[in-house]
């Protein structure tokens, strides 16, 4: 009797082969973010409404991936909205990305939200917002990205290959247009986790 491909759950079905003696197969293509929400693993951290109250630069996000699993932080999207500032309206301000600061100290802890409403997981790290009344104090980094922002900005940036391994950490910090003295500023990071190993090395 030939050697055969059978359905490995007992329905009967056979692999078929092409007249090239090539295996038919037929795949179903998912966008990763989908597949982190439907499998429990994507979450939104969101800083909610924050104030600046001066032009100075800000660190307003701070996360550390603290999974000890074997999987990587990936960051997939960024939002931010600025709000109309008082003292700096029409004039320029800067957005900041930092790659690995040393530590974070103070600003207030967020527990990320996970997307699928129907799951209970955390997200496992640290997790931080700050603004000019309670300020995240970052030590070491290194900037690798800057951003032109003015007030009344709403934005979406499509990240999708911030890798961030067990251990490491990435910050944003904000300066508010010159001259400005209060501007509300919204921020949301959405990401997942992901186990390198899935699509080997």
């Amino acid at each position: 009797m030939p050697d055969t491909l059978r359905d490995g759950k007992g329905r009967g079905f056979l692999a078929a082969i092409n007249s090239d003696n090539q295996l038919l197969t037929r795949s179903t293509s998912v966008e990763q973010r989908l597949k982190s929400a439907l499998d429990d693993n994507y979450f939104e951290l969101t800083t909610g409404r924050i104030s600046l109250t001066d032009a100075n630069e800000t660190a307003v996000v701070y996360l550390k991936n603290q999974n000890t699993s074997g999987k990587v932080l990936v960051i997939d999207r960024f939002f931010y909205d600025c709000w109309t500032s008082t003292g700096g309206s029409g004039a320029d301000g800067i957005l900041r990305y930092y790659k690995n600061p040393t530590s974070a100290t103070g600003g207030t802890a967020i527990i990320p939200d996970i997307t699928n409403y129907g799951s209970t997981i955390t997200a496992v790290g640290t997790f931080l917002s700050g603004n000019t009344a309670t300020p995240i104090t970052l030590t070491g980094g290194t900037v690798w990205w800057s951003a032109y922002l003015t007030d009344k900005l709403s934005m979406a940036l499509e990240e999708g290959r911030i890798v961030v391994p067990n251990g490491s950490s990435h910050a944003i910090t904000v300066a508010a247009p010159a001259g400005n003295t209060s501007m509300f500023l919204s921020l949301n990071v959405a990401f997942y986790y992901f186990n390198p190993q899935l699509i080997g090395s």
